[in-house]
């Protein structure tokens, strides 16, 4: 092979390699869970909210929408308002106060709950469905404080 054709090849593929779009940009649905939940001494109930972005670009996050389960029992509905940018593939937290429905109470031990919703993004634009069951634990040494 001769000098000329080798250094053709490599052009050839030099150039193919520059047409690339750079990387391939994913957005994927975040999710929302519960990070604490603290009973205040008005009833009303202050949760720490982790938004997660599993996506690979960053996004602003602008409105959380959900209801809490908390043992098969609707508790409340959340509606937040955000301004929320998260880099890719990381979280945030913010809290929110609930005033739970009547007669809802927390007992010491460990429960189950359930947050289902949407999440709505401002940048990319997007409007996700969600749905997060997990439990939480009485945080030793905090009364009426669950992780």
């Amino acid at each position: 092979m001769s000098l000329r054709n080798v250094l053709a090849a490599l052009f050839v593929l030099l150039l193919a390699s520059a047409c690339g779009g750079g990387p391939v940009k994913r957005v994927s649905a975040p999710t929302a869970s519960i990070q604490e939940l603290a009973v205040q001494p008005d009833g009303h109930w202050r949760l720490r909210l982790r938004l997660q972005n599993f996506s690979n670009v960053a996004m602003t996050f602008n409105r959380l929408t959900a209801t809490l389960t908390v043992t098969g029992r609707e508790i409340g509905r959340i509606d937040e308002a955000l301004d929320l940018d998260i880099a890719p593939e990381s979280a945030d937290v913010f809290e929110v106060r609930l005033m739970p429905a009547a007669g809802s109470t927390l007992v010491a031990a460990d429960f189950g709950y359930e947050l289902k919703g949407r999440i709505t993004s401002r940048e990319p634009k997007g409007d996700f469905p969600f749905e997060r069951s997990s439990r939480l634990s009485p945080v030793p040494g905090l009364a009426d404080t669950w992780r």
